[in-house]
């Protein structure tokens, strides 16, 4: 507005209207916007626990138990009755060579049978996180692994090793990204055959123990074929240890469907 208009106007009577502050610019220093919490790793997490932490944990390997006892002792049952009858009894006329080729064979033998039946020993049950305090101050803590190892026979004592994160390497990744559609189609299978199962049973009772004997032979031979191929396992290695650990691909349970633990040890695949 001119000064000739505002004359104009106060002549006129008419008010004015108020003039406007303009603002002035803000002394005080804008304050940045908040940080974001630091990352913890989870190594660190789970140090500072002060329970033991399970990470993995092993289905059953009772018919992968089976299968390995049940062929190592039918190997030693077959090495001895051959060594006995063609070593100590001899039947009349064989040649001196004969004895001397079964005695070895029989050696060869019961080295399978005793091969089978140490074959499930070092097989992982369990691996739970262990914190343990640090000498470098009282309030830190350092992460150790606890692996629990599954007993040969089931009277034995469990035996538990405890090492560093960093000293444990295993084959493979834990972690399978199609875990959870095979689970949700193994789940799908089984309740479908569940359901066939119920409904051939009330019209087929008669068949019933041998449809069951027929399941469960299914399930021993492939307990036995595993035994063999040693199929669905993980191999791990620990530093300082020459024994090779074994862990099932399938396991009952594991913390973050595997990813925790492929986070704390070492991946080399194979």
């Amino acid at each position: 507005m001119g000064p000739w208009k505002a004359l104009a106007q106060r002549r006129a009577g008419i008010p004015q209207s108020p003039k406007r502050a303009t603002p002035k610019p803000s002394q005080t220093p804008i304050s940045g916007s908040r940080k974001p919490a630091a990352y913890e790793p989870l190594n660190k997490k789970l140090a500072l626990r002060t329970s033991p932490t399970l990470l993995y944990q092993a289905s059953s390997y009772g018919h992968y138990l089976f299968g390995c006892y049940a062929i190592g002792g039918s190997l030693l049952a077959a090495a001895w009755f051959n060594f006995r009858t063609q070593f100590y009894v001899q039947p009349g006329g064989v040649p001196q060579w004969v004895p001397v080729f079964t005695s070895v064979g029989s050696f060869m033998i019961a080295c399978g049978g005793f091969w089978m039946l140490f074959k499930p020993q070092n097989m992982v049950r369990t691996i739970s996180t262990l914190p343990s305090s640090s000498k470098s101050g009282p309030g830190s803590r350092s992460l150790l692994l606890q692996i629990e190892r599954t007993p040969i026979l089931p009277f034995r004592r469990r035996k538990l090793v405890t090492v560093p994160p960093g000293d444990v390497t295993i084959s493979s990744h834990m972690f399978n990204d199609d875990a959870e559609q095979k689970l949700e189609a193994t789940i799908a299978e089984i309740t479908l055959r569940e359901e066939r199962l119920r409904a051939f049973a009330k019209t087929n009772l008669l068949t019933l123990p041998f449809r069951q004997a027929g399941y469960w032979m299914w399930r021993g031979f492939m307990g036995t074929r595993r035994a063999f191929t040693s199929e669905g396992f993980h191999y791990l290695h620990v530093r300082g240890n020459n024994r090779v650990w074994k862990l099932g691909k399938d396991p009952a349970w594991a913390l973050d469907d595997g990813k925790a633990l492929d986070k704390l040890v070492k991946i080399k695949l194979a």
